[in-house]
C-alpha cells in the first residue's frame, strides 16, 4: 500500500553525497508492507524493541539492561506494537518526531490503542549517533527516556559540529534532572553498548536500513510520513489485529 513519498536517512547515502545522509523526499515510494512475522510480545521478537536475550556480566549489568530497555517503552502493555526505529541525528527523525510524535501519543498511546516502542539504528553517516543512543538509554535506567530523546531531536542541528558531544550531552542531563553520577556511571558501562549493538543487530536481522522506520502490527512502514498517512497504517493494523483476535476467540 503506497503512502507517499519516502523522505528517511540511509547507509548508502554516504556514497551518494547527500546531506546529512537524507535520501531525496521524492526519490521512491514509501510504503506499508506486511511483515512475515508479527511482534508477539516485547520478550519474544525485535518488535518488542528491548534487549530480551542480552545478559550482562554482573547482576548489576542485567539490572541496568532491564531498567534501560524498560524505560523506553511507553503505552499498556497489552495494546499493539508499534516500534520506532530511528537515528537522533536524522533529518527525517527529527521531521517525523516534530510533526507526528505529539498526535500520535495523544490519539494513539494515552488511549490505551498502541504501545510504544524505541529501538535504536544509529547510521554510520551520523558520527555522533551512537553516543546519543546510548546516552538516551542511560536516561531510560532513570525512567527519562523520552524527555531526553525530545530534547535530542530540539537540539539536533547543536551536534553536527563539536567534535565531542559529551558536554551537550551532559548539558541535557542536568535539563531532564538525572542524578548525574549515576548517569556518568552509566555511560561508561559496556552494558549499554552492549543494549544498543542489540539493537543494530535486531534492525539488520529485520532487514531495516534507513531512518525512520516503524514495525506498525503486521506492517513495516518506512519514511517520514505526513501524520495522516501514518494513522492509516495505525489503523489498518488495528482493525487487523482486532478481527484475528475475534477470529481466535470463537474457535
Amino acid at each position: 500500500m503506497a503512502l507517499g513519498a519516502l523522505a528517511a536517512c540511509g547507509q548508502s547515502d554516504a556514497a551518494a553525497g547527500t546531506a546529512g545522509g537524507a535520501t531525496a523526499a521524492a526519490s521512491t515510494p514509501a510504503t506499508a508492507t506486511a511483515t512475515a512475522s508479527a511482534p508477539a510480545s516485547p520478550v519474544q521478537s525485535m518488535a518488542a524493541a528491548t534487549g530480551a536475550g542480552l545478559a550482562g556480566d554482573t547482576l548489576a549489568d542485567s539490572l541496568l539492561i532491564q531498567r534501560a530497555d524498560k524505560g523506553r517503552l511507553m503505552g499498556r502493555s497489552d495494546a499493539m506494537w508499534v516500534v520506532m526505529i530511528s537515528d537522533f541525528q536524522c533529518p527525517y527523525c527529527k521531521q517525523w518526531h516534530d510533526e507526528s510524535m505529539a498526535s500520535l501519543k495523544r490519539d494513539y498511546i494515552d488511549t490505551g490503542k498502541i504501545r510504544m516502542a524505541y529501538l535504536h539504528l544509529p547510521l554510520s553517516i551520523h558520527p555522533h549517533a551512537r553516543v546519543q543512543a546510548e546516552a538516551s538509554m542511560c536516561a531510560a535506567v532513570q525512567g527519562k527516556f523520552w524527555e531526553y530523546s525530545e530534547r535530542l531531536f530540539r537540539d539536533q542541528k547543536a551536534f553536527q559540529n563539536p567534535d565531542n558531544p559529551t558536554a551537550r550531552l551532559n548539558s541535557l542531563a542536568r535539563e531532564v534532572k538525572l542524578d548525574l553520577p549515576s548517569y556518568g556511571r552509566c555511560m561508561q558501562s559496556e552494558a549499554i553498548r552492549m543494549l544498543v549493538e542489540n539493537d543494530l543487530r535486531q534492525a539488520s536481522q529485520a532487514k531495516v536500513q534507513s531512518t525512520p522506520s516503524f514495525l506498525v502490527g503486521e506492517f513495516l512502514v518506512q519514511g517520514a510520513l505526513p501524520y495522516k498517512d501514518f494513522r492509516r497504517a495505525i489503523d489498518t493494523a488495528l482493525t487487523i489485529a482486532s478481527a484475528r483476535a475475534r477470529a481466535g476467540t470463537s474457535r
